[in-house]
């Protein structure tokens, strides 16, 4: 009976677990989290890649162990726009009013500093208003906010600003808002793969724990002007942004890397030959519907069965930080509505 017993055991600890048909570590701390938070994004707009390859492979995004949906709304809207459900994923608060009052919620990353980890933030085509720099005229609680961050944007930088460039060293300056050097009014020459790799082979030497957030709107801002060929050009810049960062988790358990989307449109594509056709050649024959009531989450690494299910987008925040009792960094309890 007591070999019957050992051989259960060491049998129980040979088995191989796996989430979503791919070996998977469940419980592991995520030392290492690659954030994308892409406004607009969903999961059917990946056919504008998928048909592409003609069926010969999988986007990036479909690689991802789990898939969830974020519910897009708060104590206040029904619909948020995307800038409002990044700052309820980025605090786990459900209280956002787009308002200086959001200055004085915690970050993710003001958790993080404390247990050794730095932030780093990449802005793309953000407004005045979606911006988290926007958090700078609120007095000494915006500033508070933003402590402690690497923030660099792909923006055409004001007059005198600092500015880096992907094929150049990335001088590694924190409370500082770093500017694309290849921007303009015009857009940008550099791509977003190429200003990731730069940025976060940086951050990377700064510190073994860290978050990089990319935040775009810039995939939003075509889908609203209905121009569709340059949706699915920016979509593809992030799906390889996306597949560089994929990599690091088939080397290294403590990667998360997690995708959330923020104000998801519907877009209903074509479907016949002929529309699809035109579709390709100049982005005709598709209409981009009003926002969707849920978001897209994505997650693959280090804890992504956490983000598998349905829940708030303000619960996106403690499902990075929850888990198995490791280094004092789970929270226990985190109140929404402060």
């Amino acid at each position: 009976m007591k070999w019957l017993i050992i051989l259960l055991i060491m049998s129980g600890c040979a088995q191989v677990s796996s989430l979503n048909m791919q070996q998977h570590e469940f419980g592991i701390l995520p030392t290492k989290i690659i954030w994308f938070q892409i406004a607009g994004l969903e999961e059917e707009q990946l056919a504008m890649l998928r048909f592409q390859f003609s069926g010969e492979r999988k986007t990036a995004f479909e690689e991802s162990t789990c898939i969830g949906k974020s519910w897009n709304y708060n104590l206040y809207n029904l619909r948020n726009p995307a800038e409002a459900s990044f700052l309820s994923q980025l605090t786990g608060k459900k209280n956002v009013k787009m308002s200086c009052e959001d200055a004085s919620l915690r970050p993710i990353w003001s958790y993080l500093n404390g247990n050794g980890y730095n932030t780093g933030i990449l802005e793309i085509g953000a407004s005045t208003k979606q911006a988290l720099a926007a958090m700078n005229e609120c007095g000494e609680s915006g500033a508070s906010f933003l402590n402690s961050l690497y923030y660099w944007s792909r923006q055409e930088a004001p007059l005198g600003a600092e500015t880096f460039h992907s094929r150049e060293p990335v001088s590694m300056v924190q409370n500082k808002i770093i500017y694309d050097r290849s921007c303009s009014k015009q857009g940008c020459t550099s791509s977003i793969t190429e200003d990731l790799k730069s940025l976060y082979q940086s951050l990377k030497k700064v510190s073994n724990k860290h978050l990089m957030v990319v935040r775009d709107f810039s995939y939003l801002a075509a889908l609203e002007k209905k121009d569709f060929v340059t949706a699915r050009q920016v979509l593809a810049d992030l799906e390889r942004s996306l597949a560089e960062t994929l990599l690091n988790t088939r080397n290294s358990n403590d990667y998360l890397v997690l995708v959330t989307s923020g104000d998801s449109r519907f877009v209903d594509m074509p479907d016949q030959g002929k529309q699809w056709y035109d579709f390709e050649k100049n982005g005709q024959g598709v209409v981009a519907k009003r926002t969707k009531l849920t978001n897209l989450v994505l997650a693959t690494g280090a804890r992504s069965e956490n983000f598998c299910g349905i829940y708030d987008d303000s619960q996106v925040f403690e499902r990075i930080l929850s888990g198995p009792k490791q280094l004092g960094l789970e929270l226990k309890f985190i109140n929404p509505f402060k």
